[in-house]
């Protein structure tokens, strides 16, 4: 009997989607179709959408696996709907920061990632939560979520846009005040990695393991403007270590409280949270993905 694929493609991913969602889709259907399995192609229409088509058809069929077929917050949204389930995530990594793809050491392009796809084998993953909501990569507060909020509002995406953004954020962006696990501290960034990346390899965390039921608390204080070039430099090329103004702590679950609702990210996606208190927690061994 033949494999069945569900592949859930989200035509405002990235910068290459959007433009060929026809061809791609097309792409798919024919490579699936040569190995000779079945595959059900949906687009996504909006935000959330791709959790809820997971939802509708996942016990539908015997899937071989659901693809996500985008960047981090198509597969956040996909996954989400896999968590603690055994059919498992296959991705399609053509999204603008593809973190998760990236620290997994998935190939970037859609002829090679669907042979990655036919070829590659099952592991299974942490995955983790803040307030309730899934993430997979990363998940913070301060400075990064700042720039994601502003970033999610341009019209262009990819890593030129983010790093333009981020270079204007920088020089007036106020340092925050949290209480992290009961002690008071002043950050420019808070990071909860389960993953090592943010994505376009901005490595906020280069030691962080999918596999070890810990995540990799990074907390980077205020430091002085000059630095900011060094922190950068590091961040890109996986050299981010503990220093004067970065330190690490590894952690089942943490509790943040804010003096008011902060700005959060989770796997690249802004949210306005509504509420002060912040509970992060990881789940280990609770999502099956195709390496």
């Amino acid at each position: 009997m033949a494999d069945s694929y569900l592949f859930i493609i989200n035509p405002s991913s990235g910068t290459s989607i959007g433009q060929h969602p026809e061809k791609i889709s097309n792409a798919i259907e024919n490579f699936v179709k040569n190995k000779g399995g079945i595959s059900q192609i949906i687009f996504t229409e909006g935000r959330g959408h791709a959790t809820e088509l997971v939802k509708e058809n996942l016990d539908k069929e015997n899937w071989k696996a659901v693809v996500a077929v985008g960047g981090d917050g198509t597969v956040n949204e996909v996954a989400k709907a896999l968590v603690n389930r055994s059919t498992p995530l296959g991705i399609l990594a053509l999204g603008s920061g593809n973190g998760l793809a990236r620290h997994l050491g998935l190939p970037l392009k859609l002829d090679a990632g669907l042979k990655s796809l036919f070829a590659g084998s099952i592991n299974t993953i942490d995955s983790a939560e803040l307030n309730g909501i899934p993430f997979f990569c990363t998940a913070g507060m301060g400075f990064d979520a700042y720039v994601g909020d502003l970033f999610s509002k341009q019209n262009s995406r990819g890593l030129a846009t983010y790093l333009s953004v981020s270079l204007k954020s920088y020089w007036n962006y106020k340092p925050q005040t949290y209480t992290l696990n009961g002690k008071k501290i002043e950050v420019f960034s808070l990071s909860f990695a389960n993953a090592g990346q943010y994505g376009n390899n901005a490595w906020v965390a280069p030691q962080a393991s999918l596999f070890d039921g810990l995540l990799d608390v990074c907390t980077i204080i205020p430091f002085p403007k000059w630095y900011g070039s060094n922190l950068t430099y590091r961040l890109f090329t996986k050299t981010l270590k503990p220093s004067k103004y970065i330190s690490y702590q590894l952690a089942q679950d943490a509790v943040v409280e804010a003096d008011k609702p902060p700005m959060i990210h989770y796997d690249g996606e802004p949210l306005q949270l509504e509420t002060t208190r912040i509970e992060i927690k990881i789940k280990p061994k609770s999502l099956r993905v195709i390496v």
